[in-house]
């Protein structure tokens, strides 16, 4: 005997199988049906739409490390705690490190002329009203003046030696000065020589 009611379900489920696959399978993406239309007119007065100028995306080009940025020595540390009580402390600047020394810079000139020639620095050329002093450093190399670090430094076979010719340079900073490092050729000094010989000057006028 056929069971009428499961045969009705079979036979509208096998219809709704068949529609399906026949409204999904057989039709054709709408982008076939479209058609091209008439080329824009554009009203006299107006300027035709320039659609057809490449977009260029560009990437600027990243500078590359250069002078001590390429050694492979962790950087020195220097300590600011404390330095609204000194008269001198490390800083940095877009520029590199300086020395920020609270006084006028015509003073700074003249005690700078005085910490080179009582540091065991020559005097090469000075100048009391810029503070363009130069001068020839020698570091001499002494167990007191190695530090802890340096002296468990053992990636690095020889101390790096700082001896040179060098030149100061004082800019303004509102009612104090900055005290600017430079080779004997006017060249920047690198990080780590600066903050050697800065860290003298500091000393002497801290």
């Amino acid at each position: 005997m056929i069971n009428l009611p499961r045969l009705i379900v079979l036979a509208l489920t096998l219809f709704t199988v068949l529609s399906g696959c026949s409204l999904f399978g057989n039709n054709e993406p709408e982008y076939l049906d479209s058609i091209e239309a008439d080329i824009l007119k554009i009203p006299e007065g107006l300027d035709d739409p320039r659609g057809d100028r490449q977009v260029i995306i560009s990437v600027p080009e990243m500078r590359m490390p250069a002078g001590d940025e390429l050694e492979p020595r962790p950087p020195r540390v220097v300590s600011t705690a404390g330095k609204q009580d000194t008269n001198a402390h490390m800083a940095w600047s877009a520029e590199g490190v300086y020395l920020m020394v609270k006084d006028s810079p015509e003073s700074v000139a003249r005690r700078l002329r005085y910490a080179i020639d009582h540091s065991g620095m020559t005097m090469l050329s000075r100048d009391d009203e810029t503070g363009a002093h130069k001068f020839h450093y020698s570091q001499v190399k002494t167990n007191e003046q190695e530090g802890f670090f340096s002296r468990m430094a053992f990636w690095r076979s020889d101390p790096f030696d700082y001896s040179g010719t060098f030149m100061t340079n004082i800019e303004a900073d509102g009612q104090n000065a900055r005290v600017y490092l430079l080779f004997g050729n006017g060249e920047p000094v690198d990080t780590t020589g600066a903050e050697h010989i800065l860290g003298i000057f500091m000393e002497r006028l801290g």
